[in-house]
């Protein structure tokens, strides 16, 4: 009979250790809520400034410090602090980047972890709306041509018309072989056309193109 005692005792003594390492990774995995549970921004392209940042509130079910990650999947986006050491609640601030972001709708997700437990995901969602603004009014004309190989150059003119054939314009270029022709009224269409020049006098024009102004 005091043999069997034994043998019980020491049955129960390993079960109450097995349960006191199982409580202790328990504690690892802190309950947690995440508020709101997603988040919805709106843009126009080509915006000047980004909508305003929101905020995540994350409460935790803890009153002793703990540390709280997240990472997000979407080079626009941007959450912050990455990690902090909190206690019972926090607050991350999440910002986008509509900088060169096309028409149209962006999804990601954040994912908010404490501890080694598993992470709670959050969707975002990202609207661009196509932008309301007219798109700005070109006044200019860039030119180029091909170089002249003729080693008493001078230089180019560029002749601008509102009319083929008949140009109201002439600008002296130095030798380059481009030139943006500037001060062009929107409405209009302009011709232009190229010359060479040298101490002797000017070469016949180039062919003539023609640019309307929007």
């Amino acid at each position: 009979m005091e043999h069997t005692h034994l043998s019980t005792r020491w049955f129960w003594l390993v079960l109450a250790v097995t349960v006191f390492i199982g409580l202790g990774q328990a504690a690892e995995c802190l309950a947690f809520t995440v508020s709101p549970t997603a988040l919805i921004f709106m843009s126009e392209q080509g915006a000047t400034t980004p909508p305003p940042n929101q905020i995540l509130s994350v409460d935790i079910d803890s009153t002793s410090e703990t540390t709280l990650t997240n990472s997000d999947d979407a080079s626009w986006l941007m959450v912050s602090p990455g990690k902090t050491s909190v206690t019972s609640t926090a607050q991350l601030t999440v910002a986008v980047n509509t900088s060169g972001l096309a028409a149209g709708t962006y999804n990601a997700i954040i994912s908010v972890k404490v501890k080694r437990g598993a992470p709670t995901k959050i969707p975002v969602i990202l609207t661009v709306s196509p932008s309301s603004q007219p798109p700005a009014s070109v006044t200019t004309a860039t030119l180029s041509w091909n170089p002249v190989n003729d080693p008493t150059l001078g230089g180019y003119k560029v002749y601008v018309g509102t009319a083929s054939g008949t140009y109201s314009r002439s600008i002296s270029v130095g030798n380059t072989t481009s030139y943006t022709v500037d001060s062009l009224t929107t409405g209009t269409t302009y011709f232009f056309s190229v010359t060479a020049y040298n101490s002797a006098g000017e070469s016949a024009p180039s062919n003539e193109v023609s640019k309307s102004i929007y």
